[in-house]
């Protein structure tokens, strides 16, 4: 009987010791910055050479150097669009001004070259879904392709995204063709996981590899141990 109530009592201890343990962990996530706290201020990112931010109205002169052009939309999916060659409709009034709109939680970044000021690229992390999982987009001024430009711009996101967010995955797409966007992932640490062949990829259906990266294999790369 007295071993019994022993067992019993261990028992009751470590329960309670693992519902403390629970109970901190909460506390230390609520602690921590996550989506919710970028919906509307959407943070400026910076490394050696490159600050990445929202774009704004004073951006449209960089945008229209580059934006447009052919070259970029070889192995996008789909032509530029209207916005893209015209950039100053991106920033032009929301033509139902009366409708109410949620938030966003995805990032739309510009990169802007800090020697110069001028925005040569942008990078997203879009399609954000249950603050769970988002995919991964970025172009660059043909005139900056080959600097290193958007390996810099992208593992200085996803550092941002799984340190200072919630996301536990990130996707990425890329043509087979296009060489140097598969290299620019796997410099970054995505994992390879697959090729779908003859895939619709936007509006076009062209071999493309599918890429992944989760929280854990970032935090591998940091040699953290979760």
């Amino acid at each position: 009987i007295r071993m019994a109530g022993k067992i019993k009592k261990q028992a009751i201890g470590k329960w309670f010791k693992n519902l403390n343990l629970i109970a901190a962990q909460t506390r230390n996530l609520t602690e921590e910055t996550m989506l919710k706290d970028y919906l509307i201020d959407k943070p400026i990112l910076e490394t050696d050479r490159l600050i990445i931010r929202t774009l704004n109205e004073s951006d449209v002169a960089d945008l229209k150097e580059w934006l447009g052009r052919d070259e970029i939309y070889t192995y996008w999916g789909r032509k530029a669009s209207r916005n893209e060659k015209n950039p100053e409709l991106m920033f032009a009034p929301d033509p139902r001004p009366w409708v109410k709109r949620k938030p966003s939680p995805d990032f739309d970044w510009g990169i802007v070259l800090k020697e110069s000021n001028k925005v040569v690229g942008m990078i997203a992390v879009f399609d954000i879904q249950n603050a769970r999982m988002g995919d991964i987009g970025y172009r660059v001024n043909p005139e900056y392709w080959n600097m290193g430009i958007t390996t810099e711009a992208l593992k200085e996101v996803v550092r941002f995204i799984f340190e200072n967010t919630e996301i536990d995955r990130l996707n990425g797409r890329a043509d087979v063709r296009n060489i140097a966007s598969n290299k620019v992932m796997e410099k970054c640490g995505f994992i390879k996981e697959g090729t779908v062949r003859q895939g619709k990829m936007v509006s076009v259906y062209c071999d493309y590899n599918i890429y992944g990266m989760l929280r854990e294999d970032y935090m591998s790369m940091q040699g953290i141990n979760g």
